[in-house]
């Protein structure tokens, strides 16, 4: 699999105003409170529209030297990358863990919710570069998870044994050097969780 942001001729960049903004009732301070991770899904599909209505944003996160880092992998339900790459999550689990009943959750994870990404960030030149990339591709992740709010779907994000085989890279189709940052699942929640935060006052110092 090749990406079209690393053909020879880089595409033409589109400008925020020529950018068609989807409607929805949620504002932006509702959708960072209601932001929530889901660990069971309801089984419906996501619509492709709307999933790359939810991409779409990710593109517009932070950039510093507009370096475009993020690559995203989005694998169909029932398919044969997603198929291999919950082998892989299983075989992971099973040489660190060896317990069956966790290496099974890890594929289940993989195989089970509506819509499965991968996200990877392509190294900079140097070690400050990289940094920067590494920040902008989760900036991007939670474009896509506030965008999911709007849309009634839960983004939930997995940086675990899932995501840590050394042969899942080859499978998606992704070149040797990039890293991999997360994998995000996403569909319709089967149950919110609540969730509660200490007050942001015990973390700022006005000087």
């Amino acid at each position: 699999m090749t990406s079209g942001a690393d053909s020879p001729v880089p595409p033409a960049r589109t400008s925020a105003a020529e950018v068609a903004i989807p409607e929805a009732e949620v504002s932006v301070y509702e959708a960072l409170y209601r932001r929530r991770m889901a660990w069971q899904f309801e089984d419906r599909p996501v619509p492709r529209e709307t999933l790359e209505r939810m991409l779409a944003t990710a593109v517009w996160a932070p950039n510093h030297r507009l370096t475009e880092p993020w690559r995203f992998f989005v694998l169909e339900k029932g398919g044969e990358a997603r198929n291999r790459a919950a082998d892989l999550a299983y075989e992971f689990s099973m040489g660190r863990n060896n317990n069956s009943a966790r290496a099974e959750a890890a594929r289940r994870a993989v195989l089970d919710p509506p819509v499965v990404v991968y996200i990877y960030c392509v190294p900079g030149p140097n070690d400050e570069v990289t940094k920067e990339n590494y920040g902008a591709v989760c900036c991007a992740a939670h474009n896509v998870s506030l965008a999911g709010v709007a849309e009634g779907l839960a983004v939930t994000w997995e940086t675990g044994g899932v995501t840590r085989h050394p042969k899942l890279g080859q499978v998606l189709g992704a070149q040797a050097d990039w890293q991999m940052a997360l994998m995000l699942s996403i569909g319709a929640p089967a149950a919110t969780p609540a969730s509660s935060r200490t007050a942001v006052a015990h973390f700022v110092n006005w000087v």
